[in-house]
C-alpha cells in the first residue's frame, strides 16, 4: 500500500490533465514506486482523455471510468472507493504542482494528527498568490458577501474571510477551509464523515467537507512549504459557474445553519432592495420639491 493516493476527478479537460499528471510524475517522492499511486476518475469524458493518458502513462495511471458526469464530489468518492492509501491528494486537472508537495503535506499532517486536511501554497496562472483558505459563514458575513455591503469600508471586517484578506499566506495556519484544486485528506476521518456529500455537484463540497471535519473536532492546515499552481475552470469552461456557485451555496447554508437561517438572510438581501427604493424615492421627491420652489 502507497502512503498517498493522488485523485483527478476530470471531464473532457485532455490538455490541462496531461499537464497535471505530468506535474505529479515530475515530483521527485515519486522515485519511490510505493510513496503514491496515481488516479484518475473519468466523469464520462467524449474527448480522447482515457486514449491519451492511457497511451502516455502505459499502465501508472489507475482509471475509474464513471460512465457520466457526476460532479466533483461523486467522482472523489468512486476513486475513494478504489483506493486505500492512508493520504488522499486532490488535484484538479487545471493544477499543477511543484516539486516536494506530497512530502510536506504527509510530513506535515503526522506531525500534526488532528489535522485532516492540508492545503498548499497555490498560485494564480498570472503569479499571484490564490486566496486558497476561507472562513466558516455567519449570518451577518453571507449578508455582506452577497451583497455589495461588504466592499464598503465600515463593514470590510465584518465580511466573510476579511481577517485572512490581512494575511500574506507565508506562514502556517490553521484556517476554516481550504479549497479543493490541491487538497491533502487523511483518509480515516474523511471515511468516518462519509466522504463528499454528493447533493453539491460542483462548488461547496469541500467547505461541506471541511465543515464537518470541525464539527468533528479535527483540523484544517495550510501549509505554505508545500506549493500549486491552478489555472481555474478548466472542466466547467465558465459555463454557468456562478448558478452552480448560487445553487450549491444555498444547499450549504440549509443543511449547516437551517431553514430560518436561510430565509431570513434571503429576506434581509431582498430588503435592501426596497431600502435602495425607498432612498431613490425619497430623493426624486426631495428633488422635485426643489424644483417647484
Amino acid at each position: 500500500m502507497s502512503i498517498v493516493d493522488v485523485i483527478v476527478v476530470n471531464w473532457n479537460d485532455v490538455d490541462n490533465l496531461l499537464c497535471a499528471l505530468d506535474s505529479v510524475f515530475a515530483l521527485p517522492e515519486l522515485r519511490d514506486a510505493t510513496f503514491a499511486t496515481v488516479t484518475v476518475s473519468d466523469n464520462g469524458s467524449m474527448d480522447d482523455s482515457l486514449h491519451r493518458v492511457r497511451e502516455r502513462y502505459d499502465g501508472r495511471v489507475a482509471i475509474v471510468e464513471n460512465g457520466r458526469n457526476l460532479g466533483f464530489g461523486a467522482g472523489v468518492n468512486r476513486a475513494l472507493a478504489r483506493t486505500r492509501s492512508p493520504y488522499v491528494f486532490l488535484l484538479n486537472p487545471d493544477a499543477t504542482v511543484e516539486s516536494g508537495v506530497l512530502r510536506a503535506l504527509v510530513d506535515f499532517m503526522d506531525a500534526h494528527p488532528r489535522c485532516a486536511l492540508a492545503g498548499p501554497k497555490i498560485y494564480e496562472a498570472d503569479g499571484r498568490i490564490a486566496e486558497s483558505c476561507g472562513e466558516f459563514d455567519t449570518w451577518v458575513g453571507a449578508f455582506l458577501r452577497s451583497s455589495a455591503w461588504g466592499g464598503w469600508r465600515p463593514f470590510k471586517r465584518f465580511a466573510n474571510g476579511a481577517a485572512l484578506r490581512r494575511w500574506n499566506y507565508t506562514t502556517e495556519r490553521r484556517v476554516d477551509l481550504l479549497i479543493g484544486a490541491a487538497l491533502m485528506m487523511r483518509r480515516c476521518v474523511i471515511e468516518a464523515l462519509g466522504a463528499f456529500d454528493e447533493r453539491f455537484f460542483m462548488y461547496h463540497e469541500e467547505v461541506d467537507l471541511a465543515k464537518r471535519v470541525s464539527d468533528a473536532g479535527y483540523e484544517a492546515w495550510f501549509v505554505p512549504t508545500a506549493v500549486a499552481t491552478h489555472v481555474g475552470q478548466g472542466s466547467s469552461g465558465g459555463r454557468g459557474v456562478e448558478a452552480y456557485k448560487l445553487r450549491s451555496r444555498r444547499k450549504y447554508w440549509v443543511k449547516h445553519h437551517g431553514p430560518l437561517w436561510y430565509y431570513s438572510l434571503s429576506a434581509a438581501l431582498v430588503a435592501r432592495y426596497l431600502l435602495y427604493g425607498a432612498f431613490a424615492g425619497g430623493g426624486a421627491l426631495l428633488i422635485r420639491r426643489l424644483i417647484a420652489r
